[in-house]
């Protein structure tokens, strides 16, 4: 067996300090051994080395990984995880190209976890390990790291100029502290929620002010030390999946005999015939393609269950969309997104969608107190109703999807 490092990944500058801890493989209870982490800071580049012939665990920022979940027919992961990023396209401003998207188990509601991140984030985080030739055995993002049970209290990880908190299963938040009680109240959407707060030995903050139901967790010295001692694999999503999986460790013995391989696949290919094979290649692409189509039109129009003329129907629901004339359609609602926005000056339009008589904006901006004029406003206009779906702070602004729907008026 061999022992485990931790690493807490905030900076990958070679010289940047970077706690880390190393956790005995003796065979001992693991929760104990896990519990009497030691946590130490040194240079990325040393911490790095000390992964050599160690299973190697990276804790990532959870402000930079985005969690969702995603309903589709199919119930094989690899299948789920292929059409995630059709599905959940809408819900994004940058091309999903640019996205990496990962599983989790399914749920019991049938639904699956996915956690959603950049690929230049991934990249970054990966690449002092490359480096190295250290292979990092998973890439938890710290959020999924506290601790969960159903129906149990929400986990907030308290620190310097950072509130991490796990408000679900698969769902969580990372803000300033300033913005902690603000984003608090909107994920518990009107419900308080009793939260179990992991308190530093050096934290003397009183946390009653909350009001809210509290448990105090206290006696780490250390961030790291809760989300070792808390984190749980089957609760979390490894981000190293699909492109970025590093359990293939074959491939570092054949690599010597990939020009031979290549050389090999290539008199195979020509000997079967390139032509054979380009027909094949474009019949799946079509079909994947068609899938896709098939799939977001199902999402949009659900309704419509039976797909016969994919592009007869499409254009029978845009006829219907732009000819209902009635108060619940998409330009009554652009109207009052578009008032609310010119009226409260202060947040920038990434996206739009519409959907299911609903219209979804995705916003960015400096501060929260905006969205709070914003949510006043359509308070007093009633023609359209307002709900915040996600508010995400960090140090370089807010995040915000909204959703607008027909109002009473």
């Amino acid at each position: 067996m061999r022992d485990t490092l931790y690493i807490r990944l905030r900076d990958t500058a070679p010289d940047a300090p970077t706690a880390h801890a190393l956790v005995s493989a003796e065979p001992i209870a693991s929760s104990l051994t896990r519990a009497s982490a030691i946590v130490r800071e040194l240079p990325l580049s040393e911490v790095v080395a000390l992964g050599a012939g160690r299973k190697v665990v990276v804790f990532v920022p959870g402000a930079d990984v985005r969690l969702t979940t995603v309903s589709v027919p199919a119930k094989q992961p690899a299948k789920v995880l292929q059409a995630a990023p059709f599905v959940l396209e809408d819900q994004f401003a940058e091309d999903v190209d640019t996205l990496h998207f990962a599983i989790g188990s399914r749920l019991a509601s049938g639904v699956f976890p996915i956690a959603v991140v950049a690929r230049s984030h991934i990249e970054d985080w990966l690449a002092p390990f490359a480096a190295a030739n250290v292979r990092v055995a998973a890439l938890v993002p710290e959020t999924l790291a506290l601790p969960w049970e159903l129906e149990g209290p929400w986990s907030v990880l308290p620190e310097d100029g950072q509130m991490i908190v796990r408000s679900g299963a698969y769902a969580g938040f990372s803000c300033v502290p300033d913005d902690f009680e603000w984003l608090l109240e909107l994920a518990e959407n009107g419900t308080p929620a009793s939260l179990r707060v992991l308190v530093a030995r050096n934290d003397s903050r009183d946390y009653t002010v909350l009001k809210r139901p509290l448990e105090l967790v206290p006696g780490f010295d250390h961030p790291l030390e809760a989300l070792i001692r808390f984190w749980k694999p089957a609760q979390s999503i490894d981000l190293l999946q699909g492109a970025y999986s590093q359990r293939d460790d074959i491939n570092r013995y054949w690599r010597p005999w990939k020009l031979a391989a290549q050389l090999a696949a290539a008199a195979l290919v020509l000997g079967i015939g390139i032509n054979i094979v380009e027909s094949a290649r474009l019949k799946r692409e079509v079909a994947a393609l068609q899938e896709a189509n098939e799939l977001t039109f199902r999402r949009l129009f659900p309704r419509e269950t039976k797909i016969i003329n994919l592009e007869a129907q499409v254009e029978q629901q845009v006829r219907a969309l732009r000819g209902s004339g009635s108060r619940d359609g998409l330009f009554e609602l652009m109207q009052s997104a578009s008032s609310g926005l010119t009226e409260n000056p202060g947040l920038t339009l990434k996206n739009i969608q519409f959907r299911d008589g609903a219209l979804f904006l995705d916003l960015s901006g400096t501060d929260l107190q905006v969205l709070e004029r914003l949510r006043a406003w359509f308070n007093g206009h009633r023609e359209a109703k307002l709900d915040v779906e996600s508010a995400d702070s960090n140090e370089s602004g807010v995040q915000i999807r909204l959703k607008l729907t027909p109002g009473a008026a």
